[in-house]
C-alpha cells in the first residue's frame, strides 16, 4: 500500500520532468516549481471533462512564457500520454481476444468506446492539418508562433517525452495491479495487466468530470474484471483507492500551491 503511494510521487515526478522539457523553449523552471505546477494542474483538471483543463493550472506558475504557447506545449504532452494509452489498449485487446474465450462478450462494449476514441483521434488529426494550412496561409502569420509549437521540438526531445509517457503508464498500471492484488484479485500477470490496459483505454474515451469519473472508472473496471472476479465491491474499492492516491491527494496538494499564488493573496 505504501509502495503504491511512493509510486504516485514517482509518477508525477516523471510528469514534472516531462513538463520541464516541453516548456524549456519558452521558460526554464526548476524541478520543484514544475512539480508544483503539475499538482496545481491536477487540481484544476478534475473539474473539467477528462481532465483537459490540466494546462490551466500549469501556466499559473509561468512568469515569462507566452501562455498560449505554454498551453499548447502542455496539450502536446497530453497527446503523447493518450497515445501510449491507446497503443497499450489495442495490444491488450488482441492479447485477450487470442487467449481468453470469454472475452468475446466484451467486444461490442470496447468497439463502441473505441469508436469514440477513434473519432477523437481523427479530430486531432484534422486539427493538425488545419494548423499546417494556417501556417502556410499569409493571412494567419500573426498566429505563426503558436502553430510552430507543434513543429519546433527535436526528434530527441519527442523521443524522451514519449519514453517518459511510457514510464508513467507502466507506473500507474503497476499501481492498479498492486491494489488489485492487495484486495485479493488474483490472476496471471498477463491477464491482469491486459484488463488494466483495456480499462484505461475505454475510460479515456468517455467524457467525465471529478465525481462522475469515479463512477465511470468503477463501472468500467467491474465490467472487465468480472471476467476473472465476481465481487464487484472489491473491484470498485481498488479503483476508488487508485483514484484517491493518484488524483485526489495530488489535487489537494495542488490546491495549496494555487492558494499561495500572488493573485490569491490580499494586496
Amino acid at each position: 500500500m505504501y509502495f503504491t503511494i511512493l509510486l504516485m510521487l514517482l509518477n508525477w515526478s516523471l510528469e514534472a520532468v516531462k513538463w520541464q522539457l516541453l516548456i524549456k523553449k519558452y521558460e526554464r523552471i526548476s524541478f520543484l516549481k514544475s512539480l508544483e505546477s503539475i499538482f496545481s494542474g491536477v487540481t484544476v483538471s478534475i473539474f473539467t471533462p477528462n481532465r483537459v483543463g490540466e494546462f490551466a493550472g500549469r501556466i499559473f506558475f509561468l512568469e515569462k512564457a507566452d501562455k498560449i504557447q505554454a498551453s499548447i506545449a502542455s496539450v502536446i504532452g497530453g497527446i503523447f500520454q493518450l497515445a501510449v494509452t491507446v497503443i497499450a489498449g489495442i495490444l491488450a485487446y488482441y492479447i485477450l481476444e487470442e487467449h481468453y474465450e470469454d472475452f468475446f462478450r466484451m467486444k461490442s462494449f470496447i468497439s463502441e468506446n473505441g469508436l469514440l476514441l477513434f473519432i477523437a483521434s481523427g479530430l486531432l488529426f484534422m486539427a493538425l492539418l488545419v494548423f499546417i494550412y494556417l501556417k502556410r496561409n499569409e493571412k494567419f502569420k500573426k498566429y505563426k508562433k503558436y502553430i510552430e509549437v507543434f513543429t519546433t521540438y527535436s526528434k530527441s526531445t519527442i523521443g524522451i517525452v514519449f519514453m517518459l509517457s511510457v514510464l508513467r503508464y507502466i507506473i500507474f498500471s503497476t499501481q492498479y495491479y498492486l491494489l488489485l492484488k492487495f484486495f485479493g484479485i488474483n490472476a496471471g500477470d498477463t491477464i491482469l495487466y491486459s484488463l488494466i490496459a483495456i480499462t484505461f483505454f475505454v475510460t479515456s474515451a468517455i467524457p467525465t468530470f471529478a465525481l462522475s469519473e469515479i463512477v465511470v472508472r468503477g463501472a468500467t473496471a467491474v465490467y472487465f474484471f468480472s471476467l476473472i472476479f465476481t465481487d464487484s465491491t472489491v473491484i470498485i474499492e481498488a479503483s476508488l483507492l487508485l483514484w484517491v492516491i493518484n488524483l485526489a491527494i495530488p489535487a489537494l496538494l495542488g490546491g495549496i500551491f494555487i492558494w499561495k499564488l500572488k493573485f490569491f493573496k490580499e494586496e
